[in-house]
This record gives structure tokens, sequence and C-alpha cells, in this order.
């Protein structure tokens, strides 16, 4: 994935467009069964119940900061003319979710999910949470993301700014739709 030039508004518009058509997406599993949401081809390969919980875990992380900063300072700009500025290690994170990546990747304990039985409410709570993070993002319509910077949940001495989250966030969403995805085409998904 090429990262490519984008204004601050841009990447907003995107992150908005993203995360309303993933939870369209993550909405078909709705209507399997809790033993479906919950079936694992394998031990070591996580349910779709689980995916979703991943992304409401990392996800919830990021969206408890962006409040607290938005919170606390207000950096404005124009969001129409200034471009992203994603730092250098964020570059890497960001192709390392891209849904075209197929490399696997572990995932570090702080994002975990619960490895237990869920119930449909998973979907429900993943919803909830991508509409909180969908109205911060309106809501922070003159403010310079590249300004608001945090230490990454997982690896604290890493820095990401806001764009770089928005970014993962969206990439990040979509790789775990395709996830769950693929667990539902599954040849041994179960019918009911």
């Amino acid at each position: 994935m090429k990262i490519t030039l984008q204004t601050i508004q841009q990447l907003k518009d995107k992150f908005i467009a993203n995360s309303e058509s993933v939870i369209e997406d993550f909405g078909k599993f709705k209507i399997l069964s809790v033993s479906q949401i919950n079936w694992k081809p394998s031990q070591k390969n996580w349910s779709i119940a689980e995916c979703v919980d991943h992304l409401i875990v990392t996800n919830n992380l990021y969206f408890k900061e962006f409040e607290k900063q938005f919170s606390e300072m207000k950096i404005t700009t124009d969001c129409s003319k200034t471009e992203v500025k994603h730092k250098w290690l964020s570059k890497y994170l960001i192709k390392s979710v891209d849904p075209s990546n197929s490399k696997k990747a572990n995932t570090f304990a702080v994002f975990m999910p619960a490895l237990s039985n869920h119930t449909k409410e998973v979907f429900d709570d993943f919803y909830d949470l991508q509409k909180r993070l969908i109205n911060l993002v309106r809501f922070a319509e003159d403010l310079n993301l590249n300004e608001y910077v945090m230490s990454s949940p997982a690896v604290k001495i890493v820095k990401e700014n806001f764009c770089d989250v928005l970014e993962i966030i969206h990439l990040h969403d979509r790789r775990h739709f395709n996830q769950a995805e693929k667990i539902f085409n599954h040849p041994d998904f179960p019918k009911n």
C-alpha cells in the first residue's frame, strides 16, 4: 500500500465513510446464532465474535485518548488545506494493518479480545463504539489532528498522531472484517 497525500479533511471524510461501511458489513453477521459467531476453524484462530471484540478493545483505547485530549485543548487549522503528516513509524504500522497486506500478524496483549463465549450484543457494542468514534471525528471539524499525539497503547515509547490513528483504525477494522468473512466462508462453518 502506498500512502497517498491527503488533507486532514479528506482523511476524516474517508474515516467516516469507511467506518459507516464496516458497521454495515459487520451487520450481516447479526443474523448468525451464538454458536456460529463463536465458532473457530481451530483453537489458534479467532471466531467472528473475537474479531469484533478485538476491534472494540482496540478502538476503545484510542477513543478514550481522543476524547481526553479534545476536552483538554483545541489546536485548530483549516483542515481542508492542511496535509496529513504521518509519523515515520506510523507509516510502517499503517502498511502492516492494511487489508491488502496478507502477512499474518500477532496482536499485542493489550488488544486481545476476551477469549470466551460472546453474545450477539458484541455487534451492538461495536456499532455503538463506531458511532461514538464517528461523532468524535465530526466534532473535531477544525482540529489539527497532526498536532494531537499519543503513546501507542501497545508500545508506550511509540508516538502516534491522531491522523496516524484514524488511518490505522479504518484499515484495521476492514482487515478484521475480511478475517471474519473468511471464517464465515470456511467450508466447516456451522450451518446454524
